[in-house]
């Protein structure tokens, strides 16, 4: 019997939406598996770590997992996570490599030692 069947309460814990969390898994490729349905892999880190956004209650139920060696929320500043977002916008954009602008070799030479 709990401490509140004890008393006669009634406790309701009710988590509505989404919830960012830091999942690091045991082995490779398992995070979107872990995550489940109403969750889904909001930025991948690594292969083995991903942010993740799911129900509260799937969080809840994913803690102690075997196949987890971490789990725990995130909160982001909003605030400051649009100043950087707003910043890292104006940074001047550079070619990629694969652009027709960047060389496709580069060569090294050598000039005889005197």
């Amino acid at each position: 019997m709990t401490i509140a069947e004890q008393f006669g309460a009634r406790i309701s814990l009710s988590l509505p939406g989404l919830g960012l969390f830091l999942m690091v898994s045991r082995r490779p490729g398992r995070i979107a598996v872990l995550v489940g349905q109403g969750g889904r892999v909001a930025v991948p880190l690594d292969p083995c770590r991903a942010l993740v956004m799911m129900p509260v209650t799937r969080y809840l139920g994913l803690r102690g997992h075997p196949e987890l060696s971490f789990i725990g929320p995130v909160h982001l500043d909003q605030d400051r996570f649009a100043r950087v977002a707003a910043a890292h916008a104006a940074l001047p954009s550079f070619p990629d490599r694969s652009s027709s602008a960047a060389p496709s070799s580069v060569t090294v030479t050598s000039s005889p030692r005197s």
